[in-house]
């Protein structure tokens, strides 16, 4: 039992991890993309 809630956290961990390191690199690139704007602009 206590292994399936284990197995079941880690599980939920990485997705969380997953999601988050996607935001994070959707922020990244926004970001840089705006830069770059501004310069050529």
């Amino acid at each position: 039992m206590s292994d399936e809630i284990n197995n079941a956290g880690s599980k939920g961990y990485c997705l969380m991890y997953g999601f988050i390191g996607l935001f994070l690199f959707v922020i990244l690139v926004v970001s840089v993309y705006y830069k770059n704007f501004a310069f050529l602009g």
